[in-house]
């Protein structure tokens, strides 16, 4: 996420904005928490490898959206389970909450 709304014993909520054609898929990054996005403005987003290749994933969301993602024990020492990424619009920003369950 890109701001941290709320945590505590329970979860983190993040707020997750990025201008159009924003964000840095060279910094990449591990979740290590089962977590669920909710989309709240239509979004793309573009994911790239660890190493900054293009192509991993390419989300596309409508207001409203919600998805569900678990993640597997270990996954924060894989190095192919790490990624980054950036909005896949030009002209318009991402937004979504994301949740992560602890």
């Amino acid at each position: 996420g890109t701001h941290l709304l709320l945590e505590n014993k329970y979860c983190r909520v993040w707020d997750f904005y990025l201008e159009p054609d924003g964000g840095d898929p060279t910094k990449p990054h591990h979740h290590v928490l089962d977590y669920v996005f909710v989309y709240v403005a239509k979004g793309r987003l573009l994911g790239y490898t660890h190493d900054g290749k293009p192509g991993l994933f390419d989300s596309v969301n409508e207001d409203g959206d919600v998805t569900w993602f678990e993640i597997e024990d270990g996954a924060e020492k894989d190095p192919n389970r790490a990624h980054g990424g950036k909005n896949g619009y030009p002209d318009i920003p991402m937004r979504e909450y994301l949740v992560e369950l602890k």
